[in-house]
């Protein structure tokens, strides 16, 4: 019996790095972290986690630890910034959502570090413009 499972395909900017996740995600969250957001150059990073097994790659990320034991991936080419592991849990590995070439299957379940969010990107408000 033939299971078809869903593969997302993503990489950075300049194509350098190159990967297909299949199957479903086993995560996804918006991280407001002090770290994150200098890693993203953002307020909030947004992750999508899925199987390391289930993911293969056409040219292997760069990793930075950028604290004990916690792993940034990014392109050696471009600098962009792909992938978040928690080094004792191999298992897994996170992806920025922005690095998938179709995000909008993708949901996120969860808000992290609350406590340092931005204000203006903990949620909508309605003093701010909103353009399509």
């Amino acid at each position: 019996m033939t299971t078809n499972k869903p593969t997302h395909s993503g990489g950075c900017l300049c194509g350098a790095v190159r990967f297909v996740a299949s199957g479903d995600p086993i995560g996804g969250n918006h991280c407001h972290c002090g770290m994150c957001r200098k890693d993203s150059g953002s307020g909030v990073s947004s992750f999508v986690c899925f199987p390391t097994s289930a993911v293969t790659w056409n040219g292997m990320p760069t990793d930075y630890e950028s604290s004990p034991g916690k792993f940034r991936g990014f392109c050696p080419k471009c600098g962009s910034s792909l992938t978040w592991r928690n080094g004792a849990k191999d298992s897994e590995i996170d992806f920025r959502l922005g690095s998938f070439d179709d995000p909008r299957p993708f949901k996120a379940r969860k808000h992290l570090w609350m406590s340092t969010a931005l204000e203006s990107f903990a949620g909508i408000d309605p003093d701010i413009e909103h353009l399509d």
